[in-house]
């Protein structure tokens, strides 16, 4: 059986796909379109190479409801290219770039299943057309982890960086080993890895009676040495009289778990929610860089199909107040603007403190990066309000005083107006 229970053959009917799924390949298509455009931005380059790696790109096709073909991964990655060279040619015509640039992509496609890889490769030889010139491929019959080692080594003789995008889009929560994503940062320091992660699963999985079993798949997962299912347990315990609580409380821990052992620098989580089920689950976003983080929370603020139950200031995943009262549960739309907005001009004075000293804008950004779903331009106009106020003081390199949020450079200095550092809690 292929991934998530979904059947291929070459003769039976497709699998159907459901809204949600739809929903994570909108945003795939669209964070790959933009990371091709940015990787694009520099006159002098002449082109790029990139490696695409689906880890579970099943058959490539499915049906909608009302029965018409809708594309899975693998065509969403070849589609994405596509549209991406379109858009750069006309990005740099706009902007006066001399001479041509090509990006040539390589795209490794992995399924275990063998009536999925027969439909997979039937779908790729007679959707050629689909398929530019400058992009090649290769499907893998095997999974994902005996297939990773060849996809490595074939990435590090392409292109020295190893810039590739990993789509790893797992059934459940313990297909893909953390440790084998720690290992492709390692190897490839320009791999950016997206991992979905069935989090309701796991945590409805959490009793009494399921210890004994949870154990071993959180050793599978990759997290025996820092995680166990009686830890989880005990959150549980403690909190068992509000169900929302221990939750999150188990949510922050894992996606914290998540990110220190895969050996990714900065991580977004963020929920997709089935229609017609309560088992939501995660597509994080895993990557070395802050500028793909900062990629990653913009495309999901274009997104209002996503959906993020969790802090909105620096509480990302967490809850507010002693009953666990959520601060946002919302998509993200104006509300949710608004709410993160007024989340941030409450947290970010009270982050900055716990600094002892000034700091620059960048660094206030990157360390906050993992605390929160708001983008560098929300931080922007959060930091700027307070200045305003008198509560910051933002000074240029040169010593000026920044008249404006969108200005903010990251060598900009934020720090207290010198009487505040010496109120109670700000020393």
């Amino acid at each position: 059986m292929a991934k998530g229970g979904y059947q291929w053959t070459l003769d039976g009917p497709l699998p159907l796909i459901e809204d949600h799924s739809r929903a994570k390949h909108d945003v795939l298509r669209a964070y790959l379109v933009n990371y091709l455009r940015i990787l694009a931005q520099s006159p002098r380059s002449s082109g790029v190479k990139v490696t695409l790696v689906d880890g579970f790109a099943g058959g490539g096709q499915y049906r909608s409801r009302n029965g018409a073909l809708v594309p899975g991964s693998p065509l969403i990655l070849f589609d994405a290219l596509r549209e991406a060279r379109a858009l750069v040619l006309q990005d740099r015509a706009e902007r006066g770039f001399q001479g041509s640039y090509v990006i040539r992509a390589h795209v490794h496609l992995v399924e275990p299943d063998r009536g999925a890889n027969e439909y997979l490769t039937r779908l790729l030889r007679d959707s050629a057309g689909l398929i530019d010139a400058n992009t090649s491929y290769q499907i893998h019959l095997g999974t994902f982890e005996a297939a990773l080692e060849t996809i490595l080594t074939d990435i590090r003789s392409r292109q020295r960086g190893g810039r590739s995008v990993f789509i790893l889009d797992q059934y459940g929560w313990s297909q893909v080993r953390l440790p084998l994503i720690h290992s492709i940062f390692q190897k490839l320091p320009s791999a950016e890895v997206f991992l979905t992660w069935m989090i309701d699963s796991l945590i409805n999985f959490i009793s009494e009676q399921t210890v004994d079993k949870l154990n071993p798949a959180l050793a599978k997962a990759g997290f025996a040495q820092y995680l166990g299912a009686e830890q989880l347990l005990a959150m549980k315990r403690e909190k068992a009289d509000d169900d929302l609580t221990w939750r999150r409380a188990i949510q922050t821990l894992l996606a914290g778990e998540i990110r220190s052992t895969s050996g990714a620098a900065y991580c977004t989580p963020f929920y997709i929610v089935p229609r017609n089920s309560r088992r939501g689950y995660w597509l994080l976003h895993l990557a070395q860089h802050l500028r793909a983080n900062e990629e990653m929370k913009r495309i999901h603020w274009s997104n209002n199909n996503l959906h993020h139950p969790g802090g909105p200031g620096l509480n990302m995943l967490g809850y507010i107040g002693t009953g666990g009262q959520l601060g946002f549960d919302h998509r993200f739309d104006d509300r949710a603007n608004d709410v993160t907005h007024n989340a941030l001009v409450e947290d970010l004075p009270r982050r900055i403190s716990e600094q002892h000293a000034p700091i620059r804008f960048g660094d206030l950004v990157a360390l906050t990066a993992n605390e929160t779903p708001a983008q560098r331009a929300q931080i922007q106009d959060a930091v700027f309000w307070l200045a305003q106020r008198k509560q910051l003081s933002v000074t240029t390199l040169s010593g000026s005083t920044r008249r404006g949020a969108r200005g903010l450079a990251d060598d900009d200095v934020i720090e207290f107006p010198s009487q505040l550092w010496l109120l109670p809690g700000r020393a």
